[in-house]
């Protein structure tokens, strides 16, 4: 089972740009994931001044991050409503130094029921500005029925993650089977490094190991001040791996 993505969510305006610099270059794969939304991000935010910083110094130290931007509350109903912020605008039209979107995954992290539900043709078209950009979808029992109508179309690519607790953080007694076969999976929910090996082990029991998935976690990740800990975004990383490793099938 290949972990295409393991990505350790919340760094924001008190996380240190250089220490998501060392963990890349200690971990390939790993990704960062931003939480944003108007609340968080608007003009003259910190989050907004971080990730202008962000930006600026992946350009110039030419180190290509990994990164994931996630939208909530206004700013993913503002997507798909064709009524994308300026700020939001600008993130999305950053680039790397390799001439790539900045942000290459973009979750939208919307809960039918909670937010208002988006209408096919708008997600669709919404999803169609953005040919270099991978969506990640979050499938659940509220919005199992727009993302199923949506993949059966097949003109946008996804990425499909399961978290039944949706961004709850709780464990599920078993891990979700795949829903559609050529789409990577991800999970969420409850990962930590200490328990991201026996989750692996779950997740195990219902892909095949020739699957690609990925795994997200956050707030398992936070230090005691509440912000995003590089040492526990490290240990859950180097412990993904080790599972990995040890799991190979030849």
């Amino acid at each position: 089972m290949d972990l295409k993505f393991i990505t350790c969510s919340g760094a924001n305006e008190y996380t240190d740009a250089d220490a998501l610099f060392a963990l890349y270059a200690q971990f390939s794969c790993i990704e960062f994931g931003i939480q944003v939304s108007g609340k968080k991000c608007s003009e003259n935010s910190p989050r907004l001044a971080w990730l202008r910083n962000l930006h600026k110094k992946i350009l110039e130290h030419r180190v290509n991050l990994p990164l994931a931007l996630h939208l909530n509350q206004d700013w993913v109903c503002g997507f798909y409503q064709d009524d994308i912020s300026p700020e939001l605008h600008e993130l999305l039209s950053y680039s790397n130094s390799a001439g790539e979107p900045l942000f290459q995954r973009v979750q939208l992290n919307f809960k039918i029921g909670r937010e208002i539900a988006p209408q096919i043709d708008m997600l669709e078209k919404q999803m169609r500005k953005f040919p270099q950009v991978r969506f990640i979808l979050s499938y659940n029992a509220s919005n199992a029925e727009v993302i199923t109508e949506l993949y059966q179309r097949h003109n946008v690519v996804f990425d499909c993650l399961f978290d039944e607790s949706f961004g709850e953080g709780i464990l599920p007694e078993k891990r979700h089977a795949p829903v559609f076969p050529d789409v990577i999976q991800g999970y969420a929910g409850g990962l930590s490094p200490e328990n991201v090996s026996q989750e692996l082990s779950k997740i195990a029991l219902v892909q095949p190991m020739s699957a690609s998935v990925f795994i997200d976690a956050e707030g398992k990740l936070k230090g005691e001040d509440r912000h995003f800990s590089y040492s526990k975004a490290h240990d859950f990383v180097a412990n993904a791996l080790l599972w990995q490793k040890n799991n190979l099938r030849v």
